[in-house]
């Protein structure tokens, strides 16, 4: 596994007719993530592979994850982010804007009730991302207090030397499931950032000549929090209690 603990920040995703491709481009990376659009294979390929590539090609500031629905499967990625504040030399940001990438352009493949039941799902996506308060970093664990994290550090046992999404508590982690297939394969560690729902304020305050730094951070769990998200229609909750 690999002992890499920060993710790669800011991405170049390459649209072809028969793969996706997501390019870093930030830092020293010569590999590239290749999903091929017919069977969704996952690999590692040159970067000189994708170079003089003819392509649809977009910035993007982090890879949310795949989901496969009757439609067929679509790539969810993040696409704009605003810095809310640096926590410990990390920069902490928030998601403001995103896109649900279909694999197959048509959907004439699917029955009329297919159809409706797959937009029925992809506005339950979109219901879900569309809530303002999603957040990530590209190399600080933000699902545990700093109190555990602090504990995690002089256990010496090797935390520190997973991956940034390994090392997160998957009850904050909204994204775990849309990236299981990618975490299944240790080599993507770099493309895997764990996307926490809540609320984070970090502020700068003077007291008495004396400047102190105010981090506040709400965790919202997926376990039980789906109800206060999607409407009636779609789930129907007999109990709800967050995790925070």
């Amino acid at each position: 596994m690999s002992t890499s603990s920060k993710a790669s920040s800011r991405l170049q995703l390459i649209s072809t007719d028969d793969c996706f491709y997501l390019v870093p481009t930030s830092g020293n990376i010569d590999k590239v993530l290749e999903i091929t659009k017919f069977d969704c294979q996952l690999q590692l390929v040159d970067r000189s592979k994708v170079s003089a590539i003819n392509g649809e090609r977009r910035d993007c500031q982090l890879l949310i994850g795949l989901i496969r629905l009757l439609g067929g499967p679509y790539l969810l990625v993040g696409t704009q982010h605003r810095l809310v504040g640096i926590i410990n030399g990390h920069e902490i940001y928030q998601m403001t804007n995103y896109d649900v990438i279909p694999f197959v352009k048509s959907t004439l493949h699917l029955t009329q009730s297919q159809e409706r039941d797959n937009r029925v799902y992809l506005a339950m996506i979109h219901r879900v991302l569309d809530t303002a308060g999603f957040y990530y970093s590209y190399s600080y664990d933000i699902t545990h207090t700093k109190q555990r994290l602090h504990q995690l550090s002089t256990d010496n046992n090797g935390f520190y030397q997973l991956p940034l999404f390994n090392r997160a508590d998957e009850r904050f982690v909204w994204n775990g499931h849309l990236l299981r297939e990618f975490v299944a394969q240790p080599e993507l560690d770099q493309f895997c950032v764990p996307l926490l729902h809540g609320f984070i304020s970090i502020k700068n305050i003077t007291i008495n000549g004396k400047l102190f730094t105010f981090h506040l951070i709400s965790r919202r769990s997926w376990h039980r929090a789906v109800c206060d998200i999607l409407p009636m229609e779609y789930i129907v909750c007999h109990y709800w209690q967050p995790d925070i």
